[in-house]
């Protein structure tokens, strides 16, 4: 199936914001790597603030998905939990830019965080909180703050996976894996409180 321009657009802006950041793209590096004129781009999205509110809420729209997905898996909010962690640290080329995207978006924006009227990430934060929230009522997560329970769990997640391309050339195959495992092992003690 052919894409259309502006889902061109889309898809190519997804890897050069998750790839450079917002202030390392520019409009013009999207069409031209789209091959349309920066007058055909913004004939789709009037701006780059605009292009960039356009993949953050489809990147949005992933995360909240996701969630959606795990908590049809289990009424066990450390399962839950540690699905969603799971597969973050697992992820395929798309859900690591997901990831890499919210990561920017959390960090990479204290300008731009001044001017937002949307905030796309919300929904998902809400929803990962909602995890923590129903695991209380559950007798799990007690004493901990669920937003910066959340945050922790996110920085570190979001850090290992981030830095998979440096520690894939520092470590061999079978000491990444056993990294990787090891990890995991670090996030289920956290999550299930061993």
């Amino acid at each position: 199936m052919k894409l259309k321009t502006k889902d061109k657009l889309l898809s190519t802006a997804t890897i050069l914001f998750s790839k450079n950041g917002f202030y390392g793209t520019s409009i013009n590096d999207v069409a031209a790597e789209v091959s349309v004129s920066k007058q055909g781009l913004l004939h789709h999205f009037p701006s780059k603030e605009k292009l960039y509110a356009a993949v953050i809420a489809q990147a949005a729209h992933h995360l909240v998905d996701l969630v959606e997905e795990i908590k049809t898996e289990s009424d066990n909010a450390q399962n839950q939990l540690f699905a969603l962690f799971k597969r973050m640290v697992c992820a395929d080329e798309e859900r690591l830019r997901v990831i890499i995207l919210l990561m920017r978006e959390l960090l990479d924006n204290r300008e731009r965080a001044e001017q937002a009227h949307k905030w796309f990430l919300r929904p998902f934060l809400d929803d990962v909180v909602a995890i923590v929230t129903s695991g209380e009522r559950q007798g799990y997560f007690i004493g901990k703050s669920p937003l910066a329970f959340v945050y922790h769990l996110l920085g570190a997640t979001q850090y290992y996976v981030i830095s998979r391309p440096t520690l894939d050339k520092l470590y061999t195959r079978e000491e990444r894996k056993l990294h990787e495992q090891q990890h995991m092992e670090m996030l289920k003690g956290i999550i299930f409180g061993a």
